[in-house]
């Protein structure tokens, strides 16, 4: 398999899009004017990059979008079209503020992708009957239910009142018994 390097050395099939043929790369996005950028022909002669302005060559990336750099002028697109920086603007550009911004992106793409690897070896594992995850079992609601188990303290209370019940009765038998006997 061929390694194709798209404009400002950006390897084609991890750092662009095939699911979105138009989107530049995040790193050189402002080598490209607005659909200029094409998937297929990256890394071509038809290449669009810094079009005008130095050619795919003149492409440069960077955490903030790319740019190129023609003969010591920095240009970048807006739009549909090329804008030189200036002053501030190339100050500002070059000053390193948002050097974490493309870790960032990298991170986010390698979680979402550990994620879908995780989320697929779960439904093969499931599919397999071997699930990994633990079932929560379900009551049937249409069957009689069982009736629930009483607590410890229900149980004595009961024990209690069987027992008074049962000393009720000897004592009612008992008593009437005295009383037969002492009858003459």
């Amino acid at each position: 398999m061929t390694v194709v390097t798209c404009c400002g050395d950006q390897d084609r099939n991890t750092e662009a899009s095939e699911t979105h043929p138009n989107r530049p790369p995040n790193d050189t996005r402002n080598c490209y004017t607005r659909d200029s950028f094409d998937w297929n022909s990256c890394g071509s002669e038809r290449d669009k990059a810094c079009l005008g302005h130095g050619g795919c060559d003149a492409c440069v990336a960077d955490d903030m979008g790319g740019y190129c750099d023609d003969n010591g002028k920095v240009f970048v697109s807006r739009g549909s079209r090329f804008e030189e920086l200036k002053g501030t603007q190339l100050i500002d550009r070059f000053s390193g503020g948002n050097s974490r911004r493309r870790d960032d992106i990298r991170l986010k793409r390698e979680e979402r992708d550990m994620e879908r690897q995780m989320e697929n070896r779960i439904r093969e594992m499931q599919i397999m009957d071997r699930d990994p995850l633990p079932q929560i079992t379900r009551r049937d609601t249409t069957s009689h239910a069982t009736p629930p188990t009483q607590s410890f303290i229900g149980s004595y209370l009961n024990i209690i009142a069987l027992g008074l019940g049962i000393l009720l009765v000897l004592l009612s038998i008992a008593l009437s018994y005295v009383k037969l006997t002492k009858t003459p």
